[in-house]
């Protein structure tokens, strides 16, 4: 059987309290990444808060956007419209009073906006995300999701980059990179392979990584390093069912 993206990654989508949770093995996104949230990186090493002089997250000169407003996940449904504008208020009115870190909090109201459609206001909060933590990578896996919502995939790509050139040490971040490379630039075998250089650096080899890897190769037809990749996901997996992978692996020599 093919593997699919059902077996091979759990993603706990949540955009106020829920955690982004990673765990069997990853296998590349079909759709875009979902936003994620602050309790999605639990691992992370905590960031006081510092304000700084940034300036917003750079359109990449290849892409236009022609409209910051989209169908949002909650549009027609008006009993998700009310509890998202109901937590936005919620979120607003907590900034600055130090119970949370403002950071979360801007990211909260721009995952928020971003479920109703409002691009901009997304963008905008995010931004202001960054200029509290600017060393912190969500906000910006988060634009990243945003700009592959308006098809403005270059802005997209730098956006995924920069989360996990402030954070290399976040591996989901690399994931929802790889995810988002092998998607939208399937053909970009530099840009792939510069993604996979910086998530070996930290790294190493990881079940996660190299499926996402071997599922690229096999799109690719390049069967034999897929098979290579698949083995080694197999050998990184001691004590799991690799059942799926014996399957795969014997589906792609059936090719060669």
């Amino acid at each position: 059987m093919q593997i699919t993206v059902r077996y091979w990654v759990v993603v706990g989508i949540g955009f106020v309290v829920v955690a982004l949770a990673f765990f069997g093995w990853s296998y590349r996104a079909q759709a875009p990444s979902p936003a994620i949230t602050a309790s999605s990186t639990e691992n992370s090493t905590p960031i006081a808060t510092t304000t700084v002089v940034v300036g917003p997250f750079p359109i990449n000169s290849a892409d236009t956007i022609a409209s910051w407003s989209f169908k949002g996940a909650y549009a027609g449904n008006e009993t998700l419209i009310a509890q998202a504008n109901a937590d936005i208020t919620h979120l607003t009115g907590l900034i600055g009073k130090g119970e949370y870190d403002d950071y979360d909090l801007y990211l909260g109201i721009g995952n928020d906006k971003g479920l109703l459609g409002d691009g901009k206001s997304a963008y905008d909060n995010y931004n202001r995300a960054i200029r509290i933590h600017p060393q912190k990578g969500l906000a910006f896996v988060n634009l990243g999701h945003l700009f592959d919502q308006f098809g403005a995939y270059r802005t997209a790509a730098d956006a995924y980059a920069k989360a996990t050139a402030v954070e290399p040490g976040v591996l989901e971040y690399h994931i929802q990179r790889l995810n988002y490379l092998t998607r939208q630039f399937p053909n970009d075998s530099a840009r792939i392979a510069s993604a996979l250089t910086a998530v070996y650096k930290v790294f190493g080899d990881t079940a996660q990584i190299l499926s996402i890897k071997a599922q690229w190769l096999t799109e690719l037809k390049r069967y034999t390093d897929a098979i290579s990749a698949w083995e080694t996901v197999k050998m990184l997996s001691p004590g799991k069912d690799t059942t799926a992978i014996d399957a795969e692996i014997a589906r792609l020599q059936a090719k060669q």
